[in-house]
Parts: structure tokens; sequence; C-alpha cells
């Protein structure tokens, strides 16, 4: 019975890893404040404005 349950939480766990890629602040910070964050790190010139989120959570 432990094997089951250790092996359907594992289960849930892999099909939720999509969940865990989305923001959790995209949808309720407006247009301004990203334009002000996206400003920012140029200004700081951040490594972090090459970072592509778009293949998230693959294996490439």
């Amino acid at each position: 019975m432990k094997k089951v349950i250790q092996a359907a939480v594992v289960a849930a766990l892999l099909t939720s890893l999509s969940a865990f890629a989305h923001h959790p602040a995209e949808a309720i910070i407006d247009a301004d404040t990203w334009l002000m964050i996206d400003q920012n790190l140029q200004d700081a010139d951040s490594p972090h404005l090459d970072l592509e989120f778009n293949t998230m959570g693959s294996a490439s």
C-alpha cells in the first residue's frame, strides 16, 4: 500500500509541473509595472534579460 501511495504522489507531481511554470503574478500585475521592470533590468544590464521562459520545464 505504501508503494501505491508513493507512486500516486510521484504521478501527481509529474502531471502538475506545468502549473509551476506559470508565474502567479502574471495575471494580476498591470502592463506598466512589467514595462518598469523591463526598463530597470535594461538599465542594470542584467543577465536575466537573456533568459527564455518559453521553454520552462522542457529538457533542452
